[in-house]
């Protein structure tokens, strides 16, 4: 085929589609016959729902709620109709409902005029209805504080505690708490916080679709001075004779007060009731309230302290002790009766099982005595905290006598 005849026929469809174009335009233009047409996902829109709760009853939310108008008219206009030229709704205040679905008949309110919509009078839409109640939720509180060093919060205060919370049964029944959230830093004065609220269930996943009333809470943090102070533990009674109390130790040694700074500035330390070291029969930690100014409070909250108490038995022990002799005039010699005297101890098991070489010393002073038998006392000395019970024998026979030169 040559390329004459090829651009022949090109130009031949050419000018059909333009016919048929031309004519299409012109029925639609100009004669614009009558044609039906449905429109899909046309929005429902539900009025007046405060009108139920008198009845103790609400509209589910979230229904996405829409129906489908069969239109007629111009070709020109259904065809180009659009969902959001109608204007469609349910007038809750015109029908008695219930709990559960109701099958309620729409109203079309507004419409393009030269449009008919047909049958409309058998619109209808399911309306899904639920009681309407409320009831009171306890405030959560997540409000993290910091300060700066040597302050420290008090407990949390929120107002109200409890709020109103309203609306569908269905999400009403599954809120636990309203949770208030905020934060401060750097805080050494009391925080002030209005927070809005957020009704949660027990899982802490927010419930919405409830109105909550208020919808805010006031928090007040009250934020103080700390000091550190010492714990000292007072005494009273008389402790058991078979024991010596070597140490008394608080757990903690120290304590974090907060309060005014005029009420705990001059606080070096603090006291605890007394221990009666009468019921104290061996180690032991017994718990001791402390002595807490009115005005100050511990950090950690408790009134309280481990008080941790370590003993020592105390034993008897008899020692043989080698007696020494001073004092002696020269040329004199003297002879006792026995070498070594026994002497009965009473101490801790860790000194008498612990004895060494001058701990105990046992001497006769024989100053200015002359020949003959002397009954003489020894002096007994011992090391510090242990006593004598008795010694044996409590006095020695010494014999002096001149001493014999060799003949030359």
């Amino acid at each position: 085929m040559d390329k004459n005849k090829i651009q022949k026929n090109f130009l031949i469809k050419i000018l059909c589609f333009i016919t048929a174009f031309g004519v299409w335009l012109y029925i639609y233009n100009v004669e614009n016959p009558t044609r039906s047409y449905k429109l899909t996902g046309v929005p429902v829109e539900i009025v007046n729902t405060d009108t139920i709760e008198s009845s103790k009853l609400t509209v589910l939310p979230n229904q996405d709620l829409t129906v489908t108008l069969t239109l007629e008219g111009p070709a020109s206009e259904v065809y180009r109709a659009k969902a959001e030229q109608f204007k469609i709704v349910v007038d809750l205040s015109t029908y008695a409902v219930k709990k559960g679905s109701n099958l309620i008949p729409v109203e079309i309110t507004q419409y393009p005029t030269n449009i008919n919509i047909k049958k409309n009078e058998s619109l209808r839409v399911n309306v899904e209805i639920d009681e309407y109640i409320e009831k009171s939720v306890p405030v959560k509180l997540e409000v993290d504080v910091t300060t700066k060093d040597s302050y420290y919060p008090f407990e949390q205060v929120v107002k109200p505690d409890n709020v109103l919370v309203s609306g569908a049964a269905t999400y009403v029944n599954s809120v636990q708490w309203v949770l208030a959230k905020g934060s401060a830093s750097n805080a050494d004065a009391d925080v002030s916080l209005n927070l809005p609220l957020k009704a949660v269930d027990e899982t802490m996943k927010e419930v919405k679709d409830v109105k909550i009333n208020p919808t805010t809470v006031d928090v007040l943090i009250p934020v103080r001075k700390s000091k550190n102070v010492t714990i000292k533990v007072p005494t009273k009674g008389e402790n058991n004779k078979n024991i010596i109390i070597k140490t008394i130790e608080p757990d903690p040694s120290s304590i974090d007060l907060v309060g005014e700074t005029q009420d705990i500035g001059n606080i070096e330390y603090i006291e605890t009731e007394a221990l009666d070291l009468s019921t104290i029969t061996g180690n032991n930690t017994v718990t001791l309230k402390l002595a807490l100014p009115k005005d100050a409070k511990p950090v950690n909250g408790k009134d309280t302290v481990s008080v941790k108490v370590t003993v020592e038995t105390i034993n008897q022990n008899s020692v043989s002790v080698p007696v020494t002799i001073t004092g002696l005039s020269a040329g004199l010699n003297a002879e006792p009766s026995s070498k070594n005297i026994s002497v009965a101890l009473k101490g801790t098991d860790s000194l008498l099982s612990n004895i060494k070489d001058g701990d105990i010393t046992a001497t006769i002073d024989l100053t200015n005595l002359a020949e003959g038998e002397h009954s003489i006392a020894p002096k007994v000395k011992v090391k510090e905290g242990m006593t004598i019970e008795s010694i044996s024998p409590e006095k020695l026979k010494i014999t002096i006598t001149k001493v014999v030169k060799p003949e030359e």
